[in-house]
């Protein structure tokens, strides 16, 4: 065999997937650099999926129905649902959002075309750059209040509300009381 024959040489293979087909998500995969991504927990991945969209769409995510919730399970990362599932990481979270992106700003390009790898190369480099890899996007968690003192609060606020209406029956009370004496009278 000559050198023609077998194929491309090992530093144009390098992009190449097994099929010998051009491979442009080598670079975007690369992007992550190889390291282990750190677990990704349910406020974190609404929290990322929110600002990427924003970043990339010059606008915030809303919509007019439905709320952010956070799957669990065998479920996939859903923009259109506004769905995020934290077990499926940070790779599958950034591929997912990237897709939305794109299909938003070019709604007639295929979904894996050059525009969607560039698109989610950059937006791995953002999240790299940001730091939300080292932990930039967790919030400490809110201390949670004493149930006791909260349910003494409620009973609090039920029993002055009772209160005021007794005070305002009491007055009511004392009304009819004077206006049916005034009928009884005029009846002499």
């Amino acid at each position: 065999m000559t050198d023609l024959q077998e194929g491309p040489a090992p530093e144009a293979r390098a992009g190449m997937n097994p099929a010998g087909k051009l491979d442009r998500y080598a670079a975007v995969n690369d992007a992550w650099g190889g390291r282990t991504l750190p677990p990704l927990t349910g406020p974190e991945a609404i929290g990322a999926a929110k600002r990427l969209y924003r970043k990339w769409m010059g606008r915030a995510f809303t919509k007019l129905r439905g709320k952010w919730t956070v799957a669990s399970g065998n479920r996939r990362n859903r923009l259109w649902a506004w769905t995020v599932n934290p077990a499926r990481g940070w790779r599958d979270l950034v591929h997912h959002v990237s897709h939305y992106v794109h299909s938003r700003q070019h709604p007639n390009a295929p979904a894996h075309g050059l525009g969607h790898s560039f698109i989610e190369g950059e937006m791995i480099a953002h999240v790299i750059a940001s730091g939300w890899l080292d932990g930039k996007l967790k919030r400490e968690p809110k201390p949670k209040p004493d149930a006791k003192t909260i349910r003494h609060a409620r009973a609090r606020a039920r029993l002055a509300r009772w209160e005021a209406r007794a005070r305002r029956a009491g007055r009511a009370i004392a009304k009819l009381k004077r206006t049916v004496a005034y009928y009884e009278r005029r009846a002499d």
